[in-house]
């Protein structure tokens, strides 16, 4: 999909305000009707090809259960369902989000979930779920051992967390909002709790450049 005149001039107003606290608390979760149509768009446009190639590092088969983390407009969902895994999951804090996902996936086999990610014990039992996606959401994850233990609680042996983040990208966003943004602190805490491989890929072009995390569950826990 090409960007249209309205795109851009939403994408040229979020590169002005892109590091203000109010702009930031839309990213996590949208709050204001004109931020978070500019959140949206940003996402559309700035996230496919990292998205694409997430899902494809992945490795989902067909006998997987597969959950994301902050599932926003629902495109890696879309990514995930065509790999065809046995179950999916879309863990989404923020009801404007949920609303379009329920509209996008209308009578599909996708649990849409508005618990935090910190807090599923209720709803997601004990070492049933093999694969888990975040894409731009590590940030937000505050105190961010907690959703790690709850990574782990809900991980079958050997499963596998994928993080995508643009680190050098939101540095300078408000920190308030965005708690983990510095790479060298926050690779030795998710190795308190997973086996860590980190990547730094580059997919051509600066909005695609990232860094692709893989944590692993340990054996025997």
């Amino acid at each position: 999909m090409k960007k249209s005149l309205i795109d851009h001039i939403l994408i040229f107003i979020f590169r002005q305000i892109k590091h203000t606290e109010i702009m930031s608390r839309n990213m996590r979760k949208p709050e204001n009707i004109f931020l978070s149509l500019i959140a949206k768009r940003v996402m559309y446009f700035g996230n496919q090809k990292v998205i694409e190639d997430s899902v494809e590092r992945l490795e989902i088969d067909a006998h997987d259960v597969v959950m994301e983390i902050g599932s926003g407009n629902g495109q890696a969902i879309a990514e995930i369902k065509r790999r065809e895994p046995s179950e999916i999951y879309a863990v989404e804090i923020s009801e404007e989000f949920r609303k379009g996902l329920r509209s996008r996936f209308k009578g599909e086999n996708i649990h849409i979930i508005e618990n935090d990610a910190s807090d599923l014990a209720g709803v997601i039992p004990d070492k049933t779920v093999n694969k888990i996606l975040l894409i731009n959401v590590i940030y937000f994850l505050d105190p961010l051992e907690l959703y790690l233990e709850e990574f782990n609680r809900m991980l079958k042996r050997d499963g596998v967390v994928f993080i995508a983040g643009k680190f050098r990208s939101v540095k300078g966003f408000d920190r308030k909002i965005f708690k983990n943004t510095d790479l060298e602190k926050l690779l030795p805490v998710l190795k308190r709790y997973f086996s860590v491989c980190s990547t730094y890929v580059d997919l051509g072009e600066e909005s695609s450049q990232y860094q692709a995390i893989q944590l692993t569950k340990r054996t025997g826990e």
